[in-house]
């Protein structure tokens, strides 16, 4: 489990687990919240693979917080107008960072990265379907 892998695995978590962990580090912990939740559009960069340049394909609206717990500081960028959602991820990335809670944010990430998995599994099932032989044709 990478720090760095945290803020994306979160996003694809159940709610309810999500909700559980930051109540419980809300009630035991200091939380400073050093930045409110915040919408913000970003640029999307594309890579051309015919040139090998990059482009913008366009804007993706997201939502950022920064939080300190600990002495350590949170931080979460959540796709669209989801503030709940952005302080929990970041509170909980502080408690990561302090070294706290980690035996609880690693089953929380697990689940959410198992569910992850099935999920593409899933897609590429439905993909692979699909797929036409066109020698057959």
């Amino acid at each position: 489990m990478d720090r760095r892998d945290l803020n994306f695995v979160l996003q694809n978590s159940e709610i309810t687990d999500l909700k559980d962990v930051y109540e419980k580090i809300k009630a035991e912990q200091n939380i400073k919240v050093m930045q409110e939740p915040n919408t913000q559009t970003l640029l999307l960069p594309v890579k051309d693979p015919i040139s090998e340049g990059e482009f913008y394909a366009g804007e993706v609206l997201v939502t950022t917080t920064t939080v300190e717990v600990s002495g350590s500081k949170g931080w979460a960028m959540v796709m669209d107008d989801n503030p709940e959602l952005s302080m929990m991820i970041a509170v909980i990335d502080g408690c990561f960072a302090s070294g706290l809670y980690i035996d609880t944010i690693k089953r929380l990430f697990s689940a959410a990265d198992t569910n992850i998995c099935e999920s593409r599994n899933e897609n590429n099932q439905m993909t692979n379907a699909t797929k036409v032989n066109f020698e057959l044709m």
